[in-house]
């Protein structure tokens, strides 16, 4: 049998402790429901952890108070964090019945593990999980951002790259993994496909390395066919069919692989053709390889973009990351060091939280399971300037006046 915890001393200092982790500053702005997602599963670690140190020793009623005191203060310091952060980023405010809401639950719910307690210990682990996974689909949901979901959901990655609307559409290649069983297998179907719909002969030829499912962003898309007027290729060629997470963790030579060949079969296919290369995401890997592809063969790219790179992958020359994009610092280093890389790009100027030892490796892993679901210029999304920005200097170029004779 499990002894009843103490609800004061220990307990609930632990689970005030937890409390306070889970309302420290991260990136994004976060919804009220998800937060108290988070900040229940902290809590509850918390006062587990406390109960375990002090189950031997007299409760304290000093150590309830500050509890209390703690509590009110890390909820004070998170809505003024969170709504600092919501005005750089353009979101509602976090409302005084949000908040008192948020507050008296979260002051409510040891209240309720007292009232509930003794339980077994399986059932204490059930419980744990069960707001653990609660907070993961909470998370997901996040802040009520402006719908962004397309009517093509449901098609390939090839249908759905060459159903992305523009006003002023160019030449579009894809090669998906069922066009071929080795990446050499796939480049040669993917310039067959450009070289076919006269591709190279566009005033830019431009590599898409997908993310690790094979999209390819529409905002990209459009930013570069809209810069030049439609005179512009796009290439991609389909790689993993995971997310970008998982195929980052397992097959990230993927992307690189992939791009050298595409590489390779244009140097011998169009040995003239000065090609530029996008990566997002995972994506950026792929831009790396065929940097140094096109180096080794002599034939330089005429340029490159790297996109939400993620923390522990090289920049190869301009990039852009969001101020609040956690993909771009999310790395075993942040437990024990800030984040190495800046804000870049046209994204919102939202605030980076201070660093916290730690803590700002576990908001950022939170953050994380939300990172696509806002708009673009926040989190893991990104605008069409990510297009223009590629293309700038043909854009220029052409916009330039004319020398006197």
């Amino acid at each position: 049998m499990i002894a009843r915890p103490h609800l004061r001393g220990g307990v609930l200092t632990g689970y005030a402790v937890g409390v306070a982790c889970a309302l420290s500053p991260n990136q994004l702005p976060r919804a009220v429901a998800v937060q108290f997602a988070v900040s229940l599963l902290f809590g509850a670690i918390g006062a587990l952890a406390g109960w375990v140190v002090v189950r031997r020793r007299e409760p304290s009623d000093g150590g309830g108070r500050l509890a209390m005191y703690l509590l009110a203060a890390a909820l004070v310091g998170w809505v003024l964090w969170q709504n600092h952060l919501r005005v750089a980023a353009g979101a509602e405010p976090v409302g005084p019945v949000a908040f008192a809401t948020l507050a008296g639950a979260v002051m409510a719910a040891p209240l309720a593990g007292g009232a509930l307690w003794p339980v077994r210990a399986r059932a204490a682990v059930a419980v744990l999980a069960g707001v653990a996974v609660l907070a993961g689909v909470a998370v997901t949901a996040g802040i009520a951002w402006p719908a962004t979901a397309t009517s093509a959901e449901a098609a390939s990655y090839a249908e759905r790259f060459a159903g992305i609307e523009s006003s002023a559409p160019g030449v579009r290649a894809y090669a998906s993994l069922t066009d071929g069983a080795t990446p050499s297998a796939r480049a040669a179907v993917a310039v067959d496909r450009l070289i076919a719909a006269g591709g190279l002969a566009r005033r830019a030829v431009v590599i898409a390395v997908p993310t690790g499912s094979g999209w390819v962003d529409p905002h990209f898309v459009r930013g570069v066919e809209e810069s030049l007027h439609g005179d512009s290729a796009i290439v991609a060629v389909q790689y993993t069919e995971m997310p970008s997470w998982q195929s980052f963790v397992l097959y990230r030579d993927a992307a690189a692989a992939s791009t050298a060949a595409l590489i390779d079969e244009l140097h011998r296919r169009a040995p003239s053709t000065r090609v530029r290369v996008y990566g997002q995401s995972l994506g950026t890997v792929g831009v790396l390889a065929a940097q140094r592809r096109a180096a080794e063969l002599g034939t330089p790219v005429a340029a490159t973009l790297q996109v939400g790179t993620p923390a522990g992958v090289a920049l190869a020359g301009p990039a852009q990351l969001n101020a609040s994009d956690p993909v771009g610092i999310w790395s075993a280093r942040l437990l024990v060091a800030p984040p190495e890389r800046a804000a870049s790009g046209s994204g919102r100027a939202t605030p980076r939280p201070p660093w916290l030892p730690v803590l700002s490796f576990v908001q950022a892993t939170v953050d994380l399971l939300g990172a696509t679901a806002p708009p673009p210029g926040l989190g893991h999304r990104y605008d069409e300037r990510q297009g223009s920005e590629l293309v700038a200097d043909l854009v220029a170029r052409a916009a330039a006046p004319l020398p006197n004779i």
